[in-house]
């Protein structure tokens, strides 16, 4: 009786063991294959938008710049799809609001190393921030993310440094733009073709590098 006493004990003892560790790794892959709804970023008052920028570091103006209706397309065109990219790398993602009124808020950033007209965008549906970004309105601007070494827009998430460094809205309008009269190889060019050359690159060169398609529509 004494031997088989401690048998059952050891064995009950192992049984417990086991079905501890099965109940375990239950849990631990039903956590892993569901963590949940992503937190929502509260942006409905202009407190909680100025706060939420600031996580990031920036100091921007208690007011923005410019408040307004716009509307998510809902079909994303190319240049539309490579601003929902940055979106994603950095959190947040347009497509469910696709076809839906935001509000776009946004505020002029003033301490952004080495450079003034900088705005950070932030795009509100109800009461929560569903994207955004920073940019430079300067002729040779940038757009990225709402932190500073975040993705840019047209840049690959996973870029080496080096290659962020060259990110660019668009390609540099100065290097795109026709050759003017004085660079044209061919003499017999007509005058009103050279003034006409003269204006599609003045034309060219006035382009802003953020692309407006990039932003949400009215």
């Amino acid at each position: 009786m004494v031997v088989s006493l401690k048998a059952n004990r050891k064995r009950i003892v192992a049984f417990l063991i086991l079905a501890a560790v099965v109940i375990g790794a239950c849990i631990f892959l039903k956590g892993g294959d569901d963590p949940g709804p992503a937190e929502a970023v509260p942006g409905g008052t202009n407190e909680e938008r100025i706060a939420y920028l600031e996580s990031f570091g920036w100091s921007v103006e208690s007011e923005p710049a410019q408040t307004r209706e716009v509307m998510i397309p809902a079909q994303f065109d190319d240049v539309y799809t490579a601003y929902n990219v940055m979106q994603q790398a950095q959190g947040f993602d347009l497509k469910p609001y696709a076809g839906e009124v935001c509000t776009q808020y946004q505020y002029k950033i003033n301490n952004y190393p080495g450079e003034e007209e900088v705005y950070a965008t932030l795009l509100v549906v109800g009461e929560k921030i569903v994207g955004g970004d920073v940019a430079c309105s300067k002729l040779d601007g940038f757009m990225h993310g709402f932190a500073r070494d975040s993705v840019a827009y047209g840049e690959t998430p996973g870029q080496s440094g080096s290659e962020k460094g060259t990110a660019s809205a668009v390609p540099d309008p100065v290097s795109s733009c026709p050759a003017g009269p004085s660079e044209s190889a061919d003499p017999t060019v007509p005058a009103e073709s050279a003034a006409a050359a003269d204006a599609s690159t003045e034309s060219t060169v006035e382009t802003d590098t953020v692309p407006e398609d990039a932003y949400p529509t009215d």
